[in-house]
């Protein structure tokens, strides 16, 4: 803070949230001259990164440190919830390490570089959106929608796994096992024959989709 008791620039993004607007930054910085140059200024210093028209990504704010990555999904993009390989991981699933914060929504797919992480946003219709997953809270301040863990698998069948074949129970086997290298035993203990059989009415009889969920409930 400066001798007028003022706070700097920085000391003013520290204190704002993850996701801020234009409307928000034009307030915090009307104290400027033009609070619209200084908004391009702090983008031009990499505070401030753009995600859409008039919604920005604050590098400085506070929160960053504090604040679940499911949770910075939740500001940058919504309709959404947290699902496929990031969801697997969190559950503890999947072998191989996740980097990008994977989500689906019903609007356009979209991705975020950002300095905190890659966030990706893949479309679903609106007909598979409204199911299977939940609202999570990681303290007082913050909560987030994350698939549960048979819609996060689903999820990236439909959209990651476009080439898979499912012609009998080996190719469902060899596609978990290998390629997605889920921990089957795992998921089997943590799924229930409930939420499972809720799903199927949202997947076409022939889909991969469904015959998953068939050959997961006989295991169940």
């Amino acid at each position: 803070m400066n001798k007028n008791g003022k706070k700097n620039d920085l000391e003013t993004l520290i204190s704002l949230p993850v996701r801020v607007d234009t409307l928000l930054l034009q307030d915090r910085f009307s104290n400027h001259k033009s609070p619209k140059k200084k908004i391009f200024d702090l983008k031009q210093k990499g505070y401030l990164q753009q995600i859409m028209r008039g919604q920005y990504f604050n590098t400085k704010s506070k929160d960053i440190e504090t604040t679940a990555f499911e949770s910075v999904a939740n500001s940058l993009y919504f309709p959404y919830y947290v699902s496929m390989e990031w969801a697997l991981q969190h559950y503890g699933l999947i072998m191989d390490r996740v980097t990008t914060i994977t989500s689906v929504t019903t609007l356009p797919s979209k991705e975020f570089k950002t300095p905190y992480a890659p966030f990706s946003y893949q479309h679903i219709t609106k007909k598979r959106y409204p199911i299977g997953y939940i609202i999570k809270t990681t303290n007082e301040k913050e909560s987030f929608l994350i698939a549960k863990p048979e819609k996060a698998l689903l999820d990236y069948i439909n959209i990651k796994a476009k080439n898979l074949k499912i012609k009998n129970d080996l190719d469902i086997e060899e596609f978990l096992e290998n390629d997605l290298r889920l921990d089957i035993q795992e998921f089997m203990q943590i799924v229930t024959l409930e939420d499972l059989q809720s799903l199927l009415p949202f997947y076409h009889r022939n889909s991969k989709e469904h015959l998953l969920l068939k050959w997961l409930l006989h295991k169940k």
